[in-house]
């Protein structure tokens, strides 16, 4: 019997020396833990801040891309209108001037 209640002592007082070196492991990785998790959560901000940055960036390609195509539709809207220019001042028909003398 009384190898019984020597047995039940040890795994108590095993299981509180567990216990302990559990809380003395946890209160030693504790700092570490949270320096990960802040570094962590740094990282995650810089990514967001560089999504944000990248989502900018594309609207403003797309709106120079847009100007840039107005600007080019604009130029060459421009350089077919100066290419009829000529051609207004041709004359149609083939009629030939008559030249008639004044008279008083």
């Amino acid at each position: 019997m009384i190898v019984i209640y020597v047995s039940i002592g040890i795994l108590v007082v095993s299981a509180c020396l567990l216990v302990f070196s559990i809380i003395k492991f946890k209160k030693k990785t504790q700092p570490t833990f949270s320096f990960f998790s802040s570094v962590g959560e740094r990282m995650q901000e810089e990514n967001n801040a560089i999504t944000e940055q990248v989502e900018q960036m594309k609207s403003k390609q797309e709106a120079i891309k847009n100007d840039i195509d107005w600007k080019k539709s604009v130029f060459t809207f421009t350089l077919a209108e100066m290419k009829k220019i000529p051609n207004t001042f041709k004359s149609t028909s083939k009629q030939k001037l008559n030249e008639y003398e004044r008279g008083i």
